[in-house]
């Protein structure tokens, strides 16, 4: 850690450095420190955090890289907040949604299907941040792709712990540079690799009620089989509350908003994709159900060890993989506008994708919402204004004179 005294670690420079060079020629390195008009340094060191979280982070023995020791490299700061942010971003699209739901409600309390009537107020959805958080993943992603793949240099991707931004960040590089995570295996391994195996907290983030140690355990006094015994499990639930308050703090949607930014990528490319829009919904859905233990567990020890009173949990609970590789499954989720053509390495893009962050719009079957209620009416493209009958050459002048002139003042 480098701390307020700017600590170093010789062996993690000199890790990277070797790192960093493994794309340079043998003939290239040995001409790397001559001058060349023109050449910078692509490696990047790509720190999520904003930057004052970062200097801030100092303070507690943390800190960033002082870019003096690492060689060839250059550091950007991208500027994702941080789990809580999320948290209470998060919190505030539920909110609207919410008073939505009360406020139709006490409008009519018989809907009629045929003709629903909308009270989503989008300027709260706006000012809750939620879709500004996946731009900036979105953003991040561009600037490591198009540095790997245009620059054919290396990316090294840090927040301040590296299993929520980076992860995020990682696991959306890698979907846009290698066209096997865009098909259902791939993405379950990848899901596997940068989440589950290197250790992202989905116990903590996902706040699984499941978990003992949030939990408190009354002393039970009814009969069993009585009346009382009911009255008592119900109570008992009522009961049963959170320990404290501290487990709160470590909640957040961190593998949900991948699921978000995976859909934006999803929705601007929708043939490049073998698996399609119910598959995320459905991942997102057993993310929570705890149905399967795959997303229970903080890290890949408490999976395979537990804690010693019984068979690890890897070797008691089902992979949740097992559930969406069943053919039925498989039928519901494969997208039929996949076309695994385009992503021939010798095609226009290599296969490679770019998200655009400028084309982000709520994920409104995920919420439960139409398009138009989330994210309002899609402009459609107007045509020339047609006028009248064109009727001889002089028409046809005047209207193109109209149209020239009117362009200038901005007049349709």
């Amino acid at each position: 850690m480098v701390g307020i005294t700017q600590n170093r670690s010789v062996q993690d420079e000199k890790l990277i450095e070797a790192v960093f060079q493994t794309h340079w020629s043998p003939e290239t390195r040995a001409q790397r420190d001559a001058s060349v008009y023109g050449a910078t340094a692509t490696n990047l060191i790509i720190d999520a955090r904003p930057t004052v979280n970062a200097v801030a982070n100092s303070a507690k023995g943390a800190g960033t890289e002082n870019m003096d020791h690492y060689k060839d490299s250059k550091k950007v700061y991208l500027g994702i907040d941080h789990i809580h942010t999320m948290r209470e971003s998060l919190a505030k699209v539920v909110e609207a949604l919410r008073e939505a739901e009360t406020l139709l409600a006490s409008i009519n309390s018989t809907p009629d299907p045929a003709t629903p009537l909308s009270v989503l107020d989008r300027s709260a959805l706006r000012r809750s941040g939620w879709l500004r958080h996946i731009v900036a993943v979105l953003e991040g992603t561009a600037l490591i792709v198009k540095n790997v793949h245009i620059n054919s240099s290396h990316v090294l991707i840090h927040c301040s712990d590296g299993w929520d931004r980076t992860s995020q960040l990682s696991a959306m590089s890698q979907i846009c540079l290698d066209p096997f995570y865009r098909t259902i295996r791939g993405f379950q391994i990848l899901v596997e690799k940068d989440w589950v195996s290197f250790g992202h907290k989905f116990l903590d983030r996902c706040g699984h009620l499941s978990s003992e140690k949030f939990f408190t355990s009354t002393t039970t006094t009814a009969e069993p089989g009585s009346g009382a015994e009911a009255a008592q499990a119900f109570f008992t639930s009522v009961q049963n509350r959170f320990a404290s308050q501290g487990h709160i703090k470590e909640t957040s949607p961190i593998f949900h908003q991948f699921l978000e930014a995976v859909r934006q990528l999803q929705r601007q490319y929708p043939d490049r994709f073998e698996y399609n829009e119910r598959f995320l919904r459905q991942l997102y859905y057993h993310l929570y159900s705890c149905q399967f233990g795959t997303f229970l567990f903080n890290s890949e020890r408490e999976r395979r060890v537990g804690d010693g009173s019984g068979p690890p949990p890897i070797e008691t609970t089902v992979s949740v993989w097992d559930y969406f590789n069943s053919p039925q499954e498989m039928a519901l989720n494969t997208n039929q506008d996949y076309d695994p053509s385009l992503d021939d390495p010798k095609g226009r893009d290599m296969g490679v994708l770019i998200p655009n962050p400028k084309d982000v719009r709520f994920w409104n079957e995920l919420y439960g919402r139409t398009d138009e209620e989330m994210n309002g009416k899609v402009p459609l493209p107007r045509g020339p204004e047609v006028v009248g009958p064109i009727e001889d050459a002089r028409h046809i002048s005047f209207l193109l004179e109209k149209y020239i002139t009117g362009v200038g003042k901005g007049v349709e």
